[in-house]
Formats: C-alpha cells, sequence, structure tokens
C-alpha cells in the first residue's frame, strides 16, 4: 500500500489534535514519529506495509529497531511508542482499525530494556503452582488455564479474552483451538492442545458460569467476559506470589515460541502458531527475546 494511501487518516488524526488544541511542535512530532514508522515498516517488513495493517508484533520489533539498531534513548523510545498509542486510540474510535496494536505493548527502562522475559522451567512451575492458592475453585481453575494457554499456545492476550467455547474443537488427530486472525477474521489458525492443557480447560468448564449467556469461553465469578486487564491482574498476581519479576503474557508468548523452535528446529512452524504474518517476523522477534 503506498505511502499515501495512508496520507487520509493521517490528516484526519492532524486534524483532531488540532482541535483538541495540541501546540503545532506537538502535533509535528506526533506526525513525524508515525512517518518514521512508516518508513521503517515499508523497509523491513514489507514495501506495502500500512499504519491500518500494523500488528503487535510489528510494534515490538519497531521498539528493538529504536533501541538496539539506532541506540535511541530510552526517552526518545517511549516518545515514538507514545505517539503510536496515540494514533491508534484515535484510529479505535474511528473504526478505523478493529484492535489497537499497541494495547499490552511495554514501555522501555533506562537501560533499554523493555520489562517481558523468557521463563525458565522452574520459573514455569512456581507461576503454575501460584495459581492454586487462591480459595475460590472457580477462580482457581480459570486462572490456572488462563496461564497454561499463554505459555502452550503463544496466544494473545486479546486472544484469550475473544475465545469462544466452540473454539474447542475436539475431532481427529486431537484437540485443538480454533482461533481468528486478529487483523483478518477469514483466516483461523489451529493449535494442538496438550493432554495436561486439556484437563486444565476441562476442569475450568465444569465450574464455569452457567448462567451467563455469552459463549465467551473465560468468564469472571458473575458470568461476564474476562478484560484484558484481568487477565494482566492474573499474571501480575501469580508472577508475585511465586516471587517472580518481570513475568507478562509477552514473556510467556515468548517462552512458547522458543520452546517450540527448540524442540522442531522449524521456523515456519512457530511462525504459523504464532499467528505471524511472516517468517521473517518470527526470525527477528525470536533473535531479540533478551532484550525483551
Amino acid at each position: 500500500m503506498p505511502l499515501n494511501q495512508d496520507e487520509p487518516i493521517l490528516i484526519k488524526f492532524e486534524e483532531a489534535l488540532t482541535q483538541a488544541a495540541l501546540s503545532s511542535s506537538t502535533i509535528v512530532n506526533y506526525l513525524a514519529d508515525l512517518r518514521a514508522f512508516l518508513r521503517w515498516g515499508k523497509c523491513d517488513v514489507a514495501p506495502d506495509f500500512s499504519l491500518l495493517q500494523t500488528s503487535q508484533d510489528h510494534i515490538r520489533l519497531y521498539r528493538q529497531h529504536l533501541t538496539d539498531d539506532l541506540k535511541r534513548a530510552a526517552s526518545t523510545v517511549n516518545r515514538h511508542l507514545m505517539s503510536l498509542r496515540k494514533f491508534f486510540a484515535f484510529a479505535l474510535q474511528l473504526g478505523a482499525v478493529v484492535t489497537d496494536p499497541t494495547a499490552g505493548i511495554s514501555l522501555v527502562q533506562d537501560n533499554g530494556k523493555a520489562t517481558s522475559r523468557p521463563l525458565s522451567g522452574e520459573e514455569i512451575k512456581k507461576l503454575l503452582q501460584a495459581t492454586q492458592r487462591g480459595s475460590r475453585a472457580g477462580l482457581v481453575r480459570r486462572d490456572a488455564a488462563i496461564l497454561q494457554l499463554l505459555l502452550h499456545t503463544g496466544l494473545r492476550v486479546s486472544e484469550i479474552v475473544d475465545l469462544k467455547k466452540d473454539d474447542l474443537i475436539f475431532d481427529n488427530p486431537g484437540v485443538h483451538l480454533q482461533v481468528c486472525d486478529a487483523n483478518d477474521e477469514t483466516k483461523t489458525r489451529h493449535l494442538p492442545l496438550t493432554s495436561k492443557v486439556c484437563k486444565t480447560l476441562n476442569d475450568y468448564l465444569l465450574v464455569r458460569p452457567q448462567t451467563s449467556t455469552t459463549d465467551q469461553f473465560f468468564l469472571s465469578q458473575e458470568g461476564r467476559p474476562v478484560s484484558r486487564r484481568t487477565i494482566q491482574r492474573i499474571i501480575s498476581d501469580c508472577a508475585k506470589a511465586a516471587g517472580l519479576t518481570g513475568i507478562s503474557a509477552q514473556s510467556m508468548r515468548r517462552t512458547f515460541a522458543l520452546q517450540l523452535l527448540s524442540e522442531t528446529q522449524d521456523l515456519a512452524l512457530v511462525s504459523e502458531r504464532l499467528g505471524h504474518q511472516t517468517t521473517n517476523i518470527t526470525e527477528q522477534y525470536l533473535s531479540v527475546h533478551n532484550n525483551q
């Protein structure tokens, strides 16, 4: 997609910033940051890269580009990220995008590192044990199922929130999840589930609120669909209970990807399971794991 096809929404964004009475220099900086992101995308992702087709993985790779390739200061990297957050919040409100790709993307610390990192085997064990310390069986089983999915399927938080009961498929060669692509609802990927994960999901379904009228898979005790914030809180609370730091949904997704690559040496398979658009994105995603 040529650059000028992104111009209409950039013009609308500029108009919105002007109406919000922001200073001219602030508006110029927002637009400059967005165009810098576009130039990177067209060079490093695809010639037809567009703001409106941006994914979370693109945002993370760009963050890494700013910190590692360009050696930008943390304050500069975070300014770029905040510009992208501002734009995609506007685009989401406008209906130009279905999801906000900056949601859940952490800012960098003063040392240039983002907060998420892969987990060791011992840390995974401690994290899962922490889910069993609650007093309410329904929440214990729900939280355990959510963490198992994050660790063993590499699902994004948004995909877990959107998961429906009918997305759990029982057929040959085994049980799997059917997950819709966040950027294209006509595309789905199928994620096989281990017997351990299946048991965890079935254990949760036994105590899932039956009075709810929604078909969302994961619910609150009141029968309402869980939110991104709820899942992030579950991760944070369990990590704290386990005495762990630097644990996030992204670090769990990365843990899954690195383990799968180690077991299979199949980059294309990892890319497919993660829902990446290209193996190039996956390669970059995995090569920088120590910095995220």
